[in-house]
């Protein structure tokens, strides 16, 4: 009895201690989700480790994004009075890890990143 109690126990604790990735939180979830495979971002061979904006742009259109978060307020987190556009998409939208607030390095606008 013993046994199996503990058994359960540590399968629980195994799957409540899985990474929040197995649970579909991040980027790549929902990119995987839209029918969009690994090798779009990452090459046939999953040569490129880490895509950069220029992998990004291939379906994510700059000036579109822009324009969809144009009154996003206080500021337009796409359009940098710092950076303009040209700042690389992963550091806010990261595929494989939680999604971080660049901006908030320095500011404090509250931007939520998908």
């Amino acid at each position: 009895m013993i046994r199996s109690v503990l058994t359960l126990i540590l399968t629980f604790g195994c799957i409540l201690s899985l990474p929040s990735y197995a649970a579909g939180n991040f980027g790549a979830d929902r990119h995987v989700a839209r029918g969009v495979q690994c090798q779009q971002c990452h090459g046939a061979n999953n040569e490129v480790k880490d895509p950069d904006k220029t992998q990004c742009i291939v379906c994510h259109d700059p000036n579109a994004v822009a324009a969809k978060t144009a009154n996003v307020k206080p500021q337009n987190p796409h359009v940098s009075p710092h950076y303009g556009k040209d700042l690389d998409c992963v550091l806010c939208h990261v595929q494989h890890d939680q999604t971080e607030n660049y901006c908030e390095q320095c500011h404090n606008f509250g931007f939520k990143v998908p």
